[in-house]
């Protein structure tokens, strides 16, 4: 299998594995992992006051090898 090949196997990995909220560990690399951040409100210094929405995002811890 060639890099590009391999590149695109590994991604494909990773992102289904995500989108069922699981951890991926990659031994030698880290680990990435899905992280759900719940809404808040942000206040500007002009004073809005605006409400931020929840977000899924993808969190990537490297091996201390």
């Amino acid at each position: 299998m060639d890099q590009d090949k391999f590149i695109e196997a590994l991604s494909a990995v990773v992102r289904e594995q995500i989108g069922r909220k699981n951890q991926v560990h990659i031994d030698g690399i880290g680990v990435f992992k899905p992280v759900h951040k719940t809404q808040y409100q942000q206040q500007y210094q002009d004073g809005r006051v605006v409400m931020v929405p929840p977000e899924d995002t993808i969190e990537f811890v490297p091996d201390s090898k």
